[in-house]
């Protein structure tokens, strides 16, 4: 699926939940700060992605559906990987492949004790790393 097809199906809510793996939420993440600033993007991938869950039938709790501190960790981390390319990415799918960090499900363990970024709290709302900053934005 090209960016095209990605942005398309994300933002009709169109994406299957096997499609809508961390592949698709970094591709995701790269095409909303490519578009938008920042704070802008974090707003527009969270109303998104509870839409989507919706769709999905994912019931919004605690345990289960969005995530705000790792969608904006996430949404960091892609931007901050964006910006060390040169020249900068084509498209989402070249930035997975000069940055496959992105990949590892694990990467914001760089940042955060599991303890604090699995909490409900930090489910709920932003919480700043207790281990090493997030690049600046």
């Amino acid at each position: 699926m090209d960016d095209a097809d990605l942005w398309q199906r994300f933002t009709s809510q169109d994406l299957t939940q096997a499609e809508w793996n961390h592949r698709a939420h970094v591709r995701t993440a790269y095409l909303h700060v490519a578009r938008w600033p920042l704070d802008e993007a974090h707003l527009r991938m969270r109303a998104g992605i509870i839409r989507l869950n919706h769709r999905h039938g994912l019931v919004e709790s605690a345990e289960r559906g969005y995530f705000e501190t790792l969608t904006r960790v996430w949404l960091v981390l892609v931007a901050a990987a964006a910006r060390r390319c040169a020249p900068p990415p084509s498209s989402s799918l070249d930035l997975l492949e000069r940055c496959p960090e992105l990949l590892e499900r694990e990467l914001p363990l760089a940042h955060y004790t599991k303890q604090r970024l699995m909490s409900a709290y930090a489910r709920a709302v932003f919480v700043a790393p207790d281990l090493t900053p997030l690049p600046d934005t």
